[in-house]
């Protein structure tokens, strides 16, 4: 059982894994845009800037981040009334080069091709702050958003029934019966956790480091939120098989969340 259990844990670290190296977060910030380079030579230091209606380019807050030689998944968040963005590539030789401009979209994907020097925006989801910015929110302004709404609200649910489907499995594991209790807890701290999230991402202007300190503080948080509920419900059980589970059963679910939004956002 127990050779099972570090299995099941192993396997969660190596999801994560992929998220700590990018600087993903299971929740977005709106204020961020992803964008995909190729093509560009290792130690290449890959900066992004935006300008608003005054035209003066300005770093992003989210500062630098540095080629690896390989495609790359970066983000970079703009401010309120930012219209325009642009990539400044500095080589190690200290050559800069300055891609093209291109509008800057809420929840915006772009990609760069450091061959030919092309910035590009992804997909047609995006909202142009430009149009939600409007004085007359318009209705096509609203459509668009909508669909950014809708496209967070589903993938949302869709982290929190592979979260349920984690719980349950790794419950299985744990010979936890029944495990309806499990499924109950997970019921209110999953949607209370990612609620707390988007409230604090929408209220307040932090780093990522301090979304990753929060997201950290909420999950520990839930882990003995949830022993403890797992310790009434679960009396013959050893405290300490319990506090393991809740571990495990989190940093699964954390992994695999993680990882759904990753791929779709």
């Amino acid at each position: 059982m127990r050779k099972r259990i570090w299995i099941l844990l192993a396997a969660a670290l190596l999801l994560l894994l992929p998220h700590v190296a990018s600087a993903n977060s299971p929740a977005r910030n709106p204020w961020e845009i992803t964008v995909w380079i190729e093509n560009v030579p290792e130690n290449t230091t890959v900066a992004g800037y935006f300008a608003g209606e005054d035209g003066a380019f300005a770093p992003s807050e989210i500062g630098e981040w540095r080629a690896n030689g390989a495609r790359q998944k970066m983000y970079f968040i703009f401010r309120e009334g930012d219209t325009q963005f642009c990539l400044v590539c500095t080589a190690p030789d200290g050559t800069e080069t300055r891609s093209n401009t291109v509008g800057v979209s809420e929840y915006g994907k772009y990609s760069y091709d450091g061959a030919a020097n092309r910035l590009e925006e992804n997909g047609a989801t995006a909202v142009t702050m430009e149009r939600c910015e409007s004085v007359s929110r318009t209705a096509d302004c609203a459509l668009g958003c909508g669909k950014v709404i809708l496209l967070y609200g589903l993938v949302l649910a869709a982290a929190f029934a592979v979260t349920l489907l984690v719980e349950w499995l790794t419950a299985l594991c744990f010979r936890l019966r029944p495990v309806k209790y499990v499924l109950a807890i997970n019921a209110i701290t999953n949607p209370a956790m990612n609620l707390l999230l988007l409230i604090s991402t929408a209220l307040i202007f932090y780093s990522r480091i301090a979304y990753w300190i929060l997201l950290a503080v909420l999950e520990i948080a839930v882990v003995f939120i949830e022993y403890a509920f797992y310790v009434k419900k679960y009396p013959e059980t050893r405290r300490s098989r319990l506090l393991l589970f809740s571990i495990t059963a989190n940093v699964l679910s954390l992994a695999l969340g993680g990882l759904l939004q990753y791929l779709i956002l």
